[in-house]
Formats: structure tokens, C-alpha cells, sequence
């Protein structure tokens, strides 16, 4: 079967070659136009006039670290835990803030990719193939995005295509028997760019049942992904793209015995994953201060699980999405950025005879006012129709003041937030409640950033807090879902990033969360008190380039017990051996320690993996 792949792979890298010689007739293009892109906050606005928390992985960074798959980078964040139960594949959802897995808005190219029979996106898919960066927004959002962006908004976004067209062969493959081959090709022509990819990945995997607690059965895991970009520039200031990604993966899992209470391997079960998603953003400068943006997306999930024990299931997502957008520059101190987003969802699950569907409208306004990049002030509001709940207007205002004198930079904001109920907990039998509302949320958050040692040395310390009411929760003597919960997140995220050479340089995050019921005051699950990471990276001669991370989580609530502490130690090389052939290497969990992100569930040991990235033109 690989053998199959890698042929149709290189027939369709063989079908570009005769491009090449078009090409090279554009060869020293350099790109002019400026075209407005899908950011998380809806505007061009650089990351240090930026007045929220905000953190932006780069395509450096991502090429330099090696992670196979995007949950990973995202653990080692500001603000954020990942859980995964078992290995690649199983379900993986995270956590921001200390709202819950389904309070943070996920897009991939401005497309909103959660499943709306759960209300949560799973990480368990999403590999690094063609991702130029990740941008991650703390704190709520919802006047921008409206529903479910109330811990922030994670926005991937894909590579684009320019100058001449470049060819990547990689492979990678190491412990577990878990292999990757992947193609990728991008350039530009004239008016045109494009960006494509392709990769398979397999792995045997490990007992998704703790090996420890008994799990005897490898749970493996096949992965086919495919992305593309394609952008078309017209009129001068015009612009037309394609973008799109399509995931079909396979995963194996353990099954649970009802009448002893245990995890069992003795029964197959899988799920067949099918994930699509789709955008043509389309964008004109209507006058000389005005640009306008329609984004038209889809987005379908369909899951098939074979479980002999409680029974085979069909569950498909779909969202439809239509977004008007427009960005005024009123002069050089003043502009807003205004529009409307109209989107249909549904879900159907036909195991439990359960089918939704559900619209809203969302009109949102923000004004932005910058003084000489020193004083910045952002407001938004928005206004939510919705045709299950009553309607939702947010608001958020938000300041910042730079001195460019000692280099310090202080923030400090106040924003509301909702979180729509999931068709589960509408409909799930003997749990949904049909007249279940959304949750809602004030947060403010205070943060002061500062640059020493002739900007070598950077560090930042935000203090967040955040209040949520009408929480759902099952009620202890009915278990349907009931707006009956409240629950109060608070923190310290602090970040220093050091050049200590030209050649080495330090980067560190650490986050202190105490995330409660109000009423009880116990803690929440899987929000862990402490999280940090820290990153030593080195580069020889633009030839070699290592680094190591130590990334730590502190114990934590899962289910109905806790799991413990744990620091894990990697490291990532890359030497570039040619002009065109890179080798790769990778060691995971190097001080092989045993622990759980899940009750229950495994984790990988020590690990290692090696590679060779081939670019050609």
C-alpha cells in the first residue's frame, strides 16, 4: 500500500515539471501586492501594537522544533494543556485558560473546524503538513468570532505559494513502527501562487489502555492528509483563493467492559475519520481606505466507529459559513474593521436518532486608535441572532501604552464571552436538555512587557481572570444538562525569550491557573495548577541547528481521580547535508518517564525518530 502511494505521489510531482520552464520566467518576481489576510484578529495589525495576549508560531519555529503534529506545539504555549488518551489518533482536546475543551474557537484559514455534535475540536488529525503559522489569541473573543471563542482562538494558516516553484520530498520513521512519507510543492507564476501537499503516516502504536494498568493490545493509526492554496491576484489590489484540506484517518482504540468496569482489549474497535474543510476567500480594495473581504467556507466531519461492545456509530458535522468583511482605515490614527457572518450547522448521530440544525447571524463592529504606535486602544462590540437561544451581545475594550524610552509595554482589558450549547446536550438521550442556554463569561485581564539588554532579553507576565455563569452541567439527581453550574479561572502567564548569542538563544513560558467551581471550590478537571516550558536552541553556520525542551505539567483532576505530575525532555536536530537534502532526527520523552495525561490511558516512552527532507527545484 505505501509502495502505491509513493508511486501516485511521484506521478503527480512528475505532472508539475513541465511547469518549471514557465517558471523560471517569473524566477526574480518579487511579490508587491499586500493582501489582507485571515489573522485572529481580523486586521493587519503587527504583533507589537497588538493590545490582547497574543502569540504567533512561526514557520521558523515549527520547521525547527519537528513535531509531527500540531497539538504538540501547541502544549509547550502560554495558557494551554493537551490531553491525549492513548497514542496518535486517540481523542486529543485542549484546554485554555482554564475554560473547557469546548471554549476555544479552532480555525484552520479562517474556516471554524469544531464538531457540533460535541462542541469541541479534536487535535488528533492535525499534522504540520503546509502550515506556514499558528496564531493563538488569549482570552474571549466572541466580538469577533462570536460563540465558543470565550478561552481564545487558535487560527492555523497555510502556506502560500511563492517565487519559484519548489519541490519537497521528506520521510521520517522510528519507534512504534510509525513512518511518514510526504510531498509538498509551492511557487508562483505572474498572478498566480499555489502551495500543495501530501503525506501518509502509519504507526503500530501502543496500548491505548495503560500497558501498566493491564492494556495488552497495540492500538494503530493510519493517516492520510492533502492541502492545498491556490491565489489568484487581479486588478492590482484583488484577490481570489482556494484553500482547502482533506483528512482520512483511521484509528484503533480499546474497548470498556460494562460489567467489570475495565478498559478491554479483547474485542476490535476503530474509527474511520473523514475530515473536510473548504474556504474561497475573495478580496478588492473598494476605494483607497476601504477593503473588503466575502468568506464563503464548509466544513464536514463524518465519524464511523466500530464497537462491538456498545454498538457501531455514524456521526457527521457539517458548517456552512458566509463572512463579509471590511477593514476602513479613516486616517492615519483611526480605523474599524465591521461585518457579518451568517452560519448554518448541523449534526445528525443515527445510533441514537438524534438530528440538529441551527443558524445564527452575527454583526460585529470594532474601532481601533493608534497614537504614534505609543497609545493603542481597541473596542469591539457584536450582536448574536440565533434561532435556538436568545440572542448575545458582546463587548470588549482593550488599551495599551508602549514607552519607548525603557521599553516597557502595559496592557490591560475587559471582554464578555458565550459558549453555545452542543448537540449533545441538547439531545443526547437521558442527558440533553432541549431549553439548555449558553454559557457566558466576564473576563479582564492586566500585562506589562518588557525589553532589556538592547532588546536581547524580553519578558511579559499577564494576570487573566475569568468568571462563567449559567455553566452546564448534569444535575446530581437527574443527570440532564442543566444551566446550573459557575466556575471562576484565574492566572499568571509569564514568557522571557533570551538571544543569548547571535547563534543560541532561550525561550521559556511557565502559567499558574487555579480554575474552580464556585461553588465548591474544587478544582476543574484536566486544568492543571502549573504548566511550563523551556527551549534551547542553537544554529551552526546556517548548517546545523538543534534544540531542547523541557515541557512540565503539574498533577491534575482526570475523571474520577487525578493523574500525577510530569517533566518531559526532547531534543530535534536538523543538518543540512547538501544544498538540497536535509537529515532530521528527533528523541521523545528522552528521560522515559512513566505517566498519564488521561486516568488510565498510555503515553509514549522513550522514543526516537529520524528522516531527510529532499527540496529540489
Amino acid at each position: 500500500m505505501k509502495k502505491k502511494i509513493l508511486i501516485v505521489l511521484a506521478t503527480l510531482l512528475g505532472a508539475t515539471l513541465p511547469h518549471l520552464v514557465l517558471a523560471e520566467e517569473n524566477k526574480n518576481q518579487v511579490e508587491t501586492l499586500a493582501p489582507i489576510e485571515i489573522h485572529a484578529t481580523r486586521s493587519q495589525t503587527k504583533p507589537e501594537n497588538q493590545t490582547a495576549s497574543y502569540t504567533v508560531i512561526t514557520r521558523e519555529d515549527i520547521e525547527k522544533k519537528k513535531h509531527m503534529q500540531v497539538k504538540d506545539i501547541l502544549q509547550e504555549q502560554l495558557g494551554i494543556n493537551v490531553v491525549q488518551t492513548g497514542p496518535l489518533g486517540s481523542s486529543t482536546t485542549l484546554f485554555m485558560r482554564g475554560a473547557n475543551s469546548q471554549s476555544t474557537l479552532v480555525m484552520i484559514d479562517g474556516v471554524q473546524v469544531k464538531a457540533n455534535s460535541t462542541g469541541s475540536f479534536s487535535f488528533a488529525h492535525l499534522q504540520m503538513d503546509n502550515i506556514e503559522r499558528i496564531e493563538i489569541l488569549r482570552g474571549p473573543q466572541s466580538t469577533l468570532w462570536g460563540a465558543d471563542a470565550v478561552g481564545g482562538v487558535i487560527n492555523i494558516v497555510t502556506r502560500k505559494g511563492q517565487g519559484e516553484p519548489t519541490h519537497t520530498l521528506s520521510f521520517e520513521g522510528g519507534s512504534f513502527e510509525t513512518f511518514k512519507e510526504s510531498i509538498t510543492s509551492s511557487g508562483s507564476y505572474k498572478n498566480l501562487d499555489y502551495s500543495l501537499s501530501a503525506s501518509n503516516t502509519d504507526s503500530e502504536g501502543f496500548s491505548a489502555f495503560n500497558e501498566r494498568r493491564g492494556g495488552i493490545e497495540n492500538d494503530g493509526y493510519a493517516n492520510r492528509t492533502f492541502s492545498s492554496r491556490l491565489g489568484y491576484n487581479f486588478l492590482e489590489d484583488g484577490r481570489v483563493e482556494f484553500i482547502g484540506r482533506y483528512i482520512r484517518a483511521r484509528s484503533h482504540f480499546d474497548g470498556f467492559d460494562p460489567i467489570t468496569f475495565t478498559f478491554s482489549d479483547t474485542l476490535p474497535h476503530h474509527i474511520n475519520n473523514d475530515t473536510v474543510y473548504a474556504a474561497l476567500p475573495i478580496q478588492k480594495a473598494l476605494t483607497e481606505n476601504w477593503d473588503l473581504k466575502i468568506s464563503p467556507s464548509v466544513f464536514v466531519d463524518e465519524l464511523d466507529t466500530i464497537d462491538p461492545t456498545f454498538g457501531d456509530s455514524f456521526i457527521i458535522n457539517r458548517t456552512y459559513t458566509v463572512d463579509v468583511q471590511n477593514n476602513v482605515y479613516i486616517n492615519e490614527n483611526i480605523s474599524t474593521v465591521f461585518g457579518f457572518e451568517h452560519q448554518a450547522t448541523n449534526a445528525a448521530n443515527a445510533s441514537q436518532g438524534m438530528a440538529l440544525q441551527n443558524e445564527n447571524q452575527g454583526y460585529y463592529l470594532q474601532l481601533q486608535f493608534n497614537h504614534n504606535d505609543r497609545f493603542l486602544l481597541n473596542a469591539g462590540v457584536r450582536e448574536d441572532i440565533n434561532t435556538r437561544f436568545a440572542n448575545k451581545f458582546t463587548y470588549k475594550i482593550e488599551a495599551a501604552y508602549r514607552l519607548v524610552e525603557t521599553g516597557t509595554r502595559l496592557r490591560g482589558g475587559f471582554a464578555t464571552g458565550f459558549r453555545a450549547p452542543s448537540v449533545n446536550e441538547i439531545l443526547f438521550p437521558f442527558f440533553g436538555n432541549p431549553n439548555i442556554q449558553p454559557e457566558e463569561t466576564e473576563s479582564f485581564e492586566i500585562g506589562v512587557e518588557q525589553a532589556l539588554l538592547s532588546d536581547r532579553v524580553s519578558v511579559a507576565v499577564t494576570y487573566f481572570n475569568m468568571d462563567l455563569k449559567n455553566q452546564i452541567q448534569p444535575n446530581p439527581a437527574t443527570f440532564i444538562a442543566e444551566n446550573i453550574g459557575r466556575a471562576r479561572s484565574q492566572g499568571i502567564e509569564t514568557s522571557v525569550r533570551w538571544q543569548v548569542l547571535d547563534d543560541v538563544d532561550v525561550n521559556a513560558a511557565y502559567t499558574w491557573n487555579q480554575a474552580v467551581d464556585s461553588s465548591t471550590g474544587a478544582l476543574l478537571v484536566r486544568r492543571p495548577r502549573h504548566t511550563a516550558s523551556a527551549t534551547l536552541h542553537h544554529t551552526w553556520r546556517n548548517l546545523l541547528d538543534w534544540l531542547v525542551t523541557v515541557q512540565y505539567r503539574s498533577a491534575m483532576v482526570s475523571g474520577t481521580g487525578r493523574v500525577g505530575g510530569r517533566a518531559i525532555v526532547r531534543a530535534a536536530v536538523g543538518y543540512q547535508l547538501t544544498k538540497q537534502l536535509k537529515l532530521t532526527a528527533r528523541g521523545e520523552n528522552l528521560l522515559d518517564k512513566k505517566y498519564e495525561e488521561s486516568l488510565f490511558f498510555g503515553t509514549a516512552g522513550i522514543s526516537g525518530y529520524a528522516g531527510f527532507e529532499y527540496s529540489f527545484h
